[in-house]
């Protein structure tokens, strides 16, 4: 009985090894695929044009000339 329960428990662990390599195998068939239509942000829209729009002006009470704060 000690012999079937031995033999039992190797064939037990080496299946369990050989599944653990399968999922490993199908993650990193996974990961290699891609990702699976998650995205961390926005996408981005490749296909459309890009254009140029001006900026308003700034309000008169802006200067646009910078100013050294450091130096009083």
């Amino acid at each position: 009985m000690s012999s079937q329960r031995s033999s039992f428990m190797k064939r037990q662990r080496e299946a369990d090894l050989k599944d653990k390599a399968r999922m490993k195998r199908e993650r990193r068939a996974a990961k290699a695929d891609g990702p699976t239509g998650t995205t961390k942000g926005p996408e981005i829209a490749w296909d459309e044009a890009v254009r140029y729009v001006e900026s308003p002006t700034p309000p008169s009470d802006v200067s646009l000339v910078p100013t050294d704060d450091s130096s009083d």
